[in-house]
């Protein structure tokens, strides 16, 4: 008689079986997913490939830009440099050809003196000058007399100074007393060689000055009036 004979199988063996059944079909999934994505045109080695390839490239242009901003802020830099250093240039050419300017009215003022060009002994009116001082309508001006060192005598006598403009759409003349503070009507003079005659004044509001007229009175009967007209500076 035939016996049947169960045997009990080992439960490890059943679980291998089933590890390595589930292995195999993700293995197997997982290759044709590779597959597919191969034959579709998509290989993931040359993707990665390729971004560590634009990795590399984005690094190589940013350190060039980064060069670049470095480069363009230096040449800025130096511009403004080579701006301020001309700046500096110009403002030293402008103060020498002052310099200059002021030595030759000196010399000419020492020449006027010493060795006119004319034959003039008497007294002469060298120059006048009138500039702002400060803003506002305050001004400031300078009249210079000389003769020449041949000549012994004292140089005596007054200056009378007016200013010629407009006022309200009409013409007007102011004298010197109508300008100064302290109603000063004439300058007096006195000397041997030269004299300056300097002072302040304060146009009227509303007047705008066009000319200025310098005249000469020498104390002595026998010299004649010196009288010269200079336009109003801009």
């Amino acid at each position: 008689m035939n016996r049947l004979v169960v045997r009990p199988q080992a439960p490890w063996r059943s679980r291998l079986i089933v590890t390595l059944a589930a292995v195999a079909i993700v293995v197997g999934g997982w290759s044709l997913y590779e597959y597919g994505r191969f034959q579709a045109g998509f290989d993931s080695a040359q993707a990665v490939r390729s971004r560590a390839e634009l990795i590399d490239r984005q690094a190589q242009l940013e350190a060039q830009l980064t060069a670049l901003r470095e480069e363009k802020a230096l040449l800025e830099r130096a511009s403004q440099i080579d701006r301020q250093a001309q700046s500096d240039v110009n403002e030293s050419i402008r103060s020498l050809q002052d310099e200059v300017l002021e030595l030759k009215e000196e010399l000419a003022f020492y020449r006027g003196i010493v060795s006119p060009q004319d034959d003039s002994r008497g007294l002469r009116l060298q120059s006048f000058r009138i500039e702002r001082a400060g803003s506002g309508r305050s001004y400031r001006y300078k009249v210079v007399l000389t003769q020449v060192l041949q000549n012994d005598t004292v140089a005596r006598g007054s200056v009378l100074l007016t200013v010629s403009g407009t006022a309200d759409g009409r013409e007007r003349q102011l004298a010197l007393v109508d300008l100064t503070a302290d109603g000063v009507k004439e300058l007096n003079y006195r000397f041997k060689y030269f004299q300056n005659l300097e002072g302040d004044m304060v146009l009227p509001k509303g007047f705008k000055p066009l000319r200025a007229t310098v005249k000469v009175i020498p104390s002595a009967r026998n010299s004649d009036p010196i009288e010269e007209t200079f336009d109003w500076p801009a």
